[in-house]
């Protein structure tokens, strides 16, 4: 059975520009989650609503998040999603950031599973779509992943993604497998595993660990090899198309980037913290990041990473 591989939401990596480009250059990923979109004074910012126009979105699957403390912010930020043609949203219970889960939301709302049962109740009252989660396996412990489940499974979810750490760990240190494996025998609907895959062993390692799990969400393994889902599904590629693929992707990223951005400056910063991941696909992963964090121009930018790529 091949996996099915899906990108995780990033807030600041996944945008739109590399999903579209990710799609374009690679295509080996089954679905895209948008990073969240949330509310600011009752009002969506427009760097979110960038990021769910149908036109910045046309892969085969896309599933927009949503990031809110309560049904009213769900129900406001749903119906402006389905306004704009998605029938597949995805509730955050994910987020691990303090200026996020201090507001009650993300995975702050893990220990208030009365709060997600009241989201989900409204949701399914009138359902205008299909509703999967993503969560954490606690915000302090990963006993709330217990109550939070029992919640869970009293609503027909299309899928539940979970990342077994709790939201202190942040992304770092050790998955619990524990918290995982007890999802994987209580969680009543589709389980799809998140966390720490950055090669093809590791992925090896999670699916003999867990043998019923057929669906994997990439986040950072993704940024750091593009080309892991590749390897995970066994498509075969030389050296020269892994480098042939690499450029053509990074060359992608850059034109968009340079046409949706307000100047050049603001497309190198991009780029720039696109290479904090990107560098990753270089055996001199530190020199290159080195020099590509101190450029200052975009002149000197194509010089640097036409060098990174010719001493691959």
């Amino acid at each position: 059975m091949e996996a099915k591989i899906y990108m995780a939401p990033l807030q600041g990596f996944t945008d739109y520009v590399y999903r579209a480009a990710y799609a374009k250059v690679f295509n080996t990923v089954d679905a895209y989650f948008v990073p969240y979109i949330s509310l600011k004074n009752n009002v969506i910012p427009n760097k979110y609503v960038r990021e769910i126009l149908p036109e910045n979105n046309d892969q085969s699957r896309v599933v927009p998040q949503i990031l809110a403390k309560d049904a009213a912010e769900f129900e406001l930020l749903e119906n402006v999603l389905t306004d704009h043609g998605y029938s597949e949203l995805n509730l955050n219970l994910g987020c691990p950031y303090p200026m996020v889960t201090n507001r009650g939301k993300g995975s702050g709302l893990l220990p208030f599973p009365d709060e997600i049962d009241k989201i989900l109740e409204h949701f399914y009252t009138q359902p205008k779509g299909e509703l999967s989660v993503k969560l954490r396996a606690g915000y302090k412990s990963a006993d709330e992943i217990k109550d939070v489940i029992n919640v869970l499974n009293q609503f027909p979810l299309k899928e539940v993604i979970l990342h077994a750490r709790v939201a202190g760990q942040l992304y770092s240190g050790e998955i619990d497998e524990n918290a995982f494996s007890y999802a994987t025998q209580n969680v009543k609907h589709k389980l799809v595993y998140n966390g720490d895959i950055f090669s093809k062993q590791d992925f090896l390692d999670k699916q003999n660990k867990f043998p019923g799990i057929d669906t994997w969400m990439l986040g950072r393994g993704i940024l750091m090899n593009p080309l892991l889902p590749h390897e995970i599904k066994g498509i075969p590629f030389s050296a020269q198309e892994r480098i042939e693929l690499l450029n053509t992707f990074h060359q992608t990223m850059l034109k968009r980037y340079l046409e949706v951005m307000d100047n050049e400056g603001n497309a190198l910063n991009k780029m720039k913290q696109f290479w904090i991941y990107f560098s990753w696909c270089f055996p001199n992963q530190r020199k290159v990041l080195k020099y590509i964090k101190k450029v200052k121009s975009l002149n000197k930018y194509g010089e640097i990473v036409k060098s990174a790529f010719y001493e691959i």
